[in-house]
């Protein structure tokens, strides 16, 4: 029945139909709570009346630069019909206008005077901190800026004075990979956000090319005189979030959910961030629908849900409204930058896992989907699948709307699939082109089956699923062995001294992570009571041996190496070292959360203050990992773990994480009133 479910859904699903329906929505200019937006959400409705989901329908949730659902403040409404920026001085020139590129203006820029505002431009080089505005008189000027626009503008028309911004660089540069001048002729996707209390000081931006950035940029250098005048006419209002969702009903368990998500906003035409996952959803939907009503496949017995959301504001707004549903929602995948043509956009289709404080059998799962996934759609060869379609798993990123049902106040398994990196993303060169049919047809059919499989899904899925998971975990635990022996192999020849410290780290950081890993893969083993309540204990219990018994066999045959190293080097080991303070403080107390949801970046910016942001930068930059590791930090949090289980859980999960930032970060959470901390029994 499985086999026939792929071969039907691969046969009735189009990868030329889904681009077209991308096609259409790159169309909108979809800024969240914007008029623009809501025109595309009409039109997913719309579209989604004529293939039959009858109950299609827009919800709509209050958007106003104020009104907050738990730590998220809503974006305000915007509505855009005109902008240009031209050269004045030294000689009269069009540099850029909104209807030829709409990237080309700041999301929620402020509409100036009819005639426009004409000013002197002042390099301010990042543009983002005090000390890039030292010595330079930029009131009632336009800057030029490399940062990011919100922060330029903060920094630059809220406390200095400028009249309006212009940026001219690609947000999140990969080096060697995705740099701006990769692309010099794109227009970056930029944002100001303001809430409502900025209103009155907001003021306009531009997003310049790379190129047109240096052109002026060597005006300045060479003692020109530069003038602009921007013309804008938009305005910021009250609005709406815009939800579209429809169902097709399960026959069975109509109350519990399998849902699949896709955020529809971005600029035009944001063809694969994110249209392409907005454009499949809508495809996916028509394929399941055609399937039930030409009696190919039977009603599921879940509710299959579909969702089209503003990116994250949606996802908040609507959990916050829905709280009876959460605990109804079963599994989920959101579908985030989706139709890449991987050789154009350098991407990889990457399966973001579940975070390991919700440890899921879904991550299993759909990876063995994506794997069966070439064996359907790539010629075989005399030496395997002639494939050259990349993919892979990666550890929980978050960033998109799959981290709301994560967070631990919800725990719904939910992961995403998404292309990256992506030369073009967030920028005016994110179109049509760049979006291939067989990687939509691909990621369609994974989707699909895996929507289809669960919301029908009995004990004896179940069984098969903590099977493959229990599978998974086997090659886990292997894979962090070989990690450390890698680890063993860089210092073999150390001094004694040296050797016998790194021995002591390697077999610690091991335990750890060995330790982690069991809870986590027994954890997801047993995560397949969400769709099979009756699956047999028993299984399930060996199953969760199988792991245990592995973990405890390769932590004593990895001891046994290290044993054998320190005999032949004559060394101690293991050595007994001073616990550092941090630590034993990280043991005497435990956190727990005062609040709702994943928090707010914004909000915690706003109650921590400008030197302590300066200090989340900092680290951020030292530890790559740290901000997904922040988000992890408070998941854990559940009011019985310490400081330093948490530290501990973060680095397994992860890297090595200096136990001084999470106890920092932690006290700052707690000066915020975020969480409340106690001493430890």
């Amino acid at each position: 029945m499985r086999l026939e479910l792929g071969r039907r859904v691969k046969e009735e699903l189009s990868g030329g139909v889904a681009k077209s329906f991308v096609a259409e929505i790159t169309r909108f200019h979809r800024v969240q709570a914007s008029t623009m937006f809501h025109e595309a959400a009409n039109y997913v409705k719309a579209t989604l009346h004529n293939i039959g989901l009858k109950d299609a329908r827009i919800e709509q949730f209050t958007s106003d630069g104020e009104t907050k659902y738990w730590t998220w403040t809503t974006p305000i409404g915007w509505e855009v019909k005109h902008a240009e920026l031209n050269l004045i001085k030294p000689k009269e020139k069009l540099i850029v206008r909104y209807k030829d590129t709409p990237t080309s203006l700041h999301t929620h820029s402020k509409g100036t005077p009819v005639e426009g505002v004409t000013a002197e431009l002042i390099d301010v080089g990042e543009g983002t901190k005090p000390k890039h505005y030292e010595g330079k008189d930029i009131n009632g000027k336009l800057v030029l800026a490399s940062g990011r626009a919100k922060r330029v503008h903060e920094e630059a028309v809220y406390k200095h004075g400028a009249i309006g911004v212009i940026t001219d660089t690609l947000t999140h540069e990969i080096e060697d990979i995705r740099e701006s001048l990769d692309i010099p002729d794109a227009h970056a996707y930029q944002s100001i956000w303001p809430t409502k209390e900025e209103l009155d000081k907001v003021s306009f931006g531009f997003s310049l090319s790379k190129r047109q950035g240096s052109h002026l940029r060597a005006m300045l250098r060479e003692g020109e005189r530069v003038v602009l005048n921007a013309k804008v006419d938009a305005r910021l209002f009250p609005s709406k979030l815009d939800v579209v969702t429809a169902t097709i009903q399960g026959n069975l368990k109509p109350d519990e959910e399998i849902f699949l998500i896709a955020h529809l906003c971005h600029p035009r035409p944001s063809a694969n961030d994110n249209a392409s996952g907005s454009g499949l959803l809508i495809e996916i939907a028509r394929t399941i629908k055609t399937l039930i009503d030409s009696g190919k496949i039977k009603q599921p017995a879940r509710t299959i849900r579909f969702l089209w959301v503003p990116e994250t504001f949606g996802t908040i707004a609507y959990l916050y409204h829905h709280k009876d549903k959460v605990s109804k929602l079963i599994a989920g995948i959101n579908l985030d930058m989706v139709g890449q043509n991987q050789e154009i956009c350098k991407s990889t289709l990457n399966l973001d896992k579940t975070p390991d404080s919700n440890p899921s059998f879904l991550n299993d799962y759909i990876f063995n989907l994506l794997e069966r996934s070439v064996g359907e759609f790539d010629h075989k060869t005399a030496f395997g699948p002639g494939s050259t379609f990349r993919y892979t798993i990666t550890p929980f990123s978050g960033g998109s709307d799959h981290a709301e049902f994560n967070d631990s106040t919800f725990n719904v398994p939910c992961v995403m699939l998404l292309q990256w990196p992506d030369l073009y993303y967030h920028s005016s060169m994110d179109s049509i082109d760049k979006v291939s049919e067989d990687s939509l047809k691909r990621v369609g059919w994974i989707a699909t089956v895996a929507v289809l499989t669960l919301a029908s899904a009995t004990s004896e899925d179940a069984i098969i699923m903590a099977n493959l998971t229990r599978i998974g975990g086997l090659t886990r635990i292997q894979e962090a062995v070989k990690k450390a022996i890698a680890d063993l192999h860089k210092i073999i020849n150390g001094a004694p001294e040296e050797l016998a410290k790194k021995l002591s780290e390697i077999a610690f950081n091991l335990k750890n992570k060995i330790e982690h890993i069991m809870w986590r893969e027994k954890q997801a083993i047993k995560s397949v009571k969400r769709i099979g309540s009756t699956v047999e204990l028993n299984i399930i219990t060996q199953y969760t041996k199988d792991i245990e018994q592995k973990c405890q066999l390769e932590l004593k045959r990895f001891n046994e190496i290290l044993t054998t190293m320190a005999k032949t080097a004559g060394i101690t080991f293991p050595i007994q070292s001073q616990e550092l303070e941090v630590v034993k403080q990280a043991r005497k107390y435990v956190p727990s959360r005062l609040f709702k949801g994943p928090l707010s970046t914004d909000a915690l910016k706003k109650a921590i203050g400008e030197e302590q942001i300066e200090w989340l930068e900092e680290t951020s930059k030292k530890d790559k990992e740290f901000r997904k590791k922040t988000y992890e930090i408070i998941n854990f949090m559940n009011g019985k773990r310490s400081i330093y289980d948490i530290a501990k859980a973060v680095s397994a999960e992860y890297s090595e994480t200096n136990p001084d930032y999470v106890m920092k970060f932690i006290q700052l959470l707690e000066k915020a009133n975020f969480i409340s901390i106690q001493r430890s029994n």
